[in-house]
């Protein structure tokens, strides 16, 4: 028989506060932008068209154009889509990785596997989360796969950590300990008992990665590691921006206020999750 949940008592179920409200519709919105762009932009994102260089926006261009006359809102359509890939890569990557580290790492406390997987995880943390993406981005080279690589090894040790520390209070539980009496092997309980019930903070963890993950592609981009042109990029428009924010500031506003706004949306969706797995934590903020 399965443990029980990690979820909300009965009677708070359902709940929703401002953050998760707010922050789920302005992640849906940059998700509802990267899917639209598949099928739809107001002009091809990467065409150039120098007679209608810089202008400013307008009814034919929402954002204006660029330096070479490309769609600005076209290329925050496509960028939307090209920083979402990129978070859903590295988190992956961090999410199945770290968690399977720290699920080893939770069977034997102070063991040799725990102590090398925190002990690497304490060294991973010491360094900011851009710094480390930029650090593995200049020894692999450029490109939105090294990106991806890059932003995913830096976000593992939170997994690990939470992950492990998640598993060893399920460990002690009476439900685990009666499966283990029952004569059912670790990874049976792992798979059956645990992982099911730490799923929740581990999607809260995810989602606040997410943006983390958001914010260091357009970091890579701006400094030329992250995607590269001529598929656009948000960290790339604003670079390319610089020259022209004196004349015209939109071309630095718009892509600053998608990542802005894309950061702001999941993590205010990461914290009002965190909120609805667990009361205590709303009941303190009351």
């Amino acid at each position: 028989m399965r443990g029980p949940s990690a979820s909300l008592p009965r009677g708070r179920r359902g709940w929703a506060g401002p953050s998760l409200l707010i922050g789920a519709t302005l992640a849906a919105l940059v998700v509802a932008l990267a899917l639209v762009s598949f099928v739809w932009t107001p002009y091809e994102p990467t065409q150039m068209a120098i007679l209608k260089r810089l202008r400013p926006p307008s009814a034919e261009h929402w954002f204006g154009t660029d330096q070479f006359g490309r769609d600005v809102f076209s290329m925050i359509m496509v960028g939307a889509r090209n920083s979402l890939a990129v978070g859903l890569g590295a988190v992956g990557i961090a999410l199945l990785v770290g968690t399977a580290l720290g699920l080893a790492a939770s069977r034997r406390r102070d063991g040799l596997l725990d102590h090398l997987v925190m002990r690497a995880a304490d060294f991973s943390l010491a360094f900011p989360a851009v710094l480390s993406a930029i650090m593995i981005g200049a020894v692999w080279g450029p490109g939105m796969h090294n990106a991806v690589i890059a932003i995913g090894l830096y976000s593992l040790p939170y997994f690990a950590r939470l992950a492990r520390g998640a598993a060893l209070q399920c460990r002690q539980l009476d439900y685990v300990q009666a499966a283990r009496a029952a004569g059912l092997s670790e990874a049976t309980i792992t798979r059956v008992h645990i992982l099911p019930n730490i799923a929740g903070v581990l999607v809260v963890q995810a989602t606040i990665q997410f943006a983390l993950a958001i914010l260091a592609e357009a970091g890579l981009s701006y400094l030329g590691l992250g995607t590269q042109p001529p598929a656009p990029s948000w960290g790339r428009m604003l670079n390319e921006a610089q020259t022209f924010m004196a004349d015209q500031p939109w071309l630095a506003i718009f892509p600053g206020a998608a990542i802005a706004l894309s950061v702001l949306a999941f993590n205010l969706l990461g914290d009002g999750l965190r909120d609805a797995v667990d009361p205590r934590t709303r009941r303190s903020r009351a």
